[in-house]
């Protein structure tokens, strides 16, 4: 459900996706010295405790123990200084809840919003995102501005008429989402008019390597929400993708959430799921409630451990949907710090409850559940599978890699920032320990994403994007809650000044 016509149409044409106002920083000093400081990093084992680190231009240039004074220093004693955290699924384009409609019926507030979209990503710690389905320009404006998270782009290359462009009328789909796929397999079904040569693996991947672009994502949904017929690519065509954006270095992601879509991304060797397995293959009711990893899951999640494909569990959009019906959602004390008081007080609005109202509408199971308070008990199932999926992975070696799907759909039940942190907790809950949870938040996304040179860890040389916490991040994921200064290419910046006001 998370693609919808507005960001699919950012994607081709960029139409009403305006750039991010941030607000005015003091620019970065020519030199920042943080003394005393413990170093939690994970191209190392344990932590170093009483190091100085020497920032400069943005960079980090010199890491040792009793180092000059700088032209700023900050003292660190007692406290622990990170790698920037990365967050590897994002939707940089919209504003979480609003239409293009609502922007322009409500500017105030939608510029108060995109106002502080950057800085609640930053607020919570995450100073590198990639967006999973941008465009080169919308990347480009983001990156313009003065304080942000640095972001990234894959470009989508979907089977024609396959998802996400079934959200756009077919009169204009080809031109907004030009890299779409020829698949041999429905040669009859193909545009007329269109050239099959342009649309190839080559023609695609070399397009979007041209814009970009750091990955490539691809799709295999058949349909939800009573859905089942849409196109779906088939395993040659794949495998041929996958094969063209290696040899272009760069990682090919599938969106794939079910049982069937996970067996055939195994099957074409792609490299990362962009989200867990939390549609099985039922047959019966009683399947639907099983919630223990069967037999013929555990060969899937076996064959990804094999080929070393990654997952992103991508929890939060289950427990999203939850949140988007809870009646005291908009109540909780923790949006206060990532939304402003005009949105959060605009989503209580009928307005503001567009897609909930669709979601009750539209969802057989949802008005029932909500009708007698057990908004908490959907997804359930789903929920459950999704993090013994995780699990699984987890003790059996398998990689997972971390994103937070922001926002998942057009709800205002996926806050930036705050959504990533919540993706957080479900990995601990799923048996995670934070030292993986750690690692997958800054060196494992860079070494997937082909960053790790520049950011990802505590070396010389690398991108001074830095979090300075009060607690351990091995030890709980409680320290992520504990930030006191984030630094974004060598600018420092104190967590409370980016609060939401």
């Amino acid at each position: 459900m998370k693609t919808i016509l507005k960001t699919v149409l950012c994607i081709g044409l960029c139409s009403g996706c305006q750039a991010p106002q941030i607000l005015t920083q003091n620019a970065p000093v020519e030199g920042v010295l943080i003394q005393n400081v413990t170093l939690v990093s994970a191209e190392r084992d344990g932590v170093r405790a009483h190091m100085d680190v020497w920032v400069r231009e943005g960079v980090i240039v010199e890491i040792g123990k009793n180092l000059p004074e700088a032209v700023r220093t900050i003292d660190g004693s007692g406290k622990f200084l990170t790698p920037g955290l990365i967050d590897g699924h994002t939707h940089l384009s919209e504003v979480p809840g609003m239409s293009e409609e609502h922007e322009a019926a409500f500017p105030e507030i939608a510029k108060a919003a995109r106002a502080q979209i950057p800085r609640s990503y930053l607020y919570h710690g995450f100073t590198t995102l990639v967006d999973l389905n941008a465009s080169a320009q919308v990347i480009g404006r983001w990156n313009t501005e003065l304080l942000h998270p640095h972001a990234y782009f894959c470009g989508i290359a979907p089977v024609f008429d396959g998802y996400p462009t079934q959200f756009v009328p077919k009169s204009i789909r080809y031109k907004v989402v030009p890299n779409f796929l020829y698949d041999d397999a429905r040669a009859d079904e193909f545009p007329e008019g269109v050239d099959p040569a342009e649309h190839s693996p080559e023609a695609v991947v070399a397009r979007i390597k041209a814009d970009g672009a750091i990955c490539v994502k691809t799709h295999y949904e058949s349909g939800f929400g009573g859905r089942g017929n849409w196109p779906v690519p088939s395993v040659n065509l794949v495998q041929n993708l996958v094969a063209t954006a290696h040899a272009q270095g760069l990682p090919v992601l599938l969106h794939a959430n079910s049982q069937s879509a996970q067996a055939f991304g195994v099957a074409a060797g792609v490299d990362a799921f962009a989200h867990g397995m939390w549609t099985w293959d039922d047959k019966t009711w009683d399947d639907r409630q099983a919630t223990v990893v069967n037999d013929e899951v555990k060969q899937i999640l076996d064959g990804a451990i094999a080929k070393g494909i990654g997952m992103q569990p991508t929890v939060q959009v289950l427990y999203g949907e939850q949140d988007l019906q809870d009646p005291d959602y908009l109540a909780r004390p923790e949006l206060k710090s990532v939304l402003p008081q005009n949105l959060i007080d605009w989503y209580g609005t009928e307005d503001g409850k567009w897609w909930q109202a669709i979601i009750r509408r539209n969802n057989p199971v949802v008005k029932p559940a909500v009708d007698a308070g057990r908004w908490d008990e959907l997804d359930a199932a789903p929920i459950a599978r999704v993090l013994a999926v995780t699990e699984y992975l987890d003790t059996h070696g398998g990689r997972l890699l971390f994103g937070s799907d922001t926002p998942s759909e057009p709800t205002y039940a996926n806050p930036a920032g705050l959504n990533g942190r919540l993706e957080m907790q479900s990995w601990i809950k799923a048996g995670v320990a934070p030292e993986t949870l750690f690692r997958a938040l800054t060196l494992g996304n860079a070494e997937f994403f082909g960053l790790e040179k520049m950011l990802g860890s505590l070396e010389v040389g690398k991108r001074a994007d830095l979090l300075l916490m009060a607690k351990n991040p091995l030890t709980g994921v409680e320290a992520y809650d504990s930030i006191e200064l984030v630094v974004v290419e060598g600018r420092v910046v104190a967590r409370v000044d980016l609060a939401a006001r």
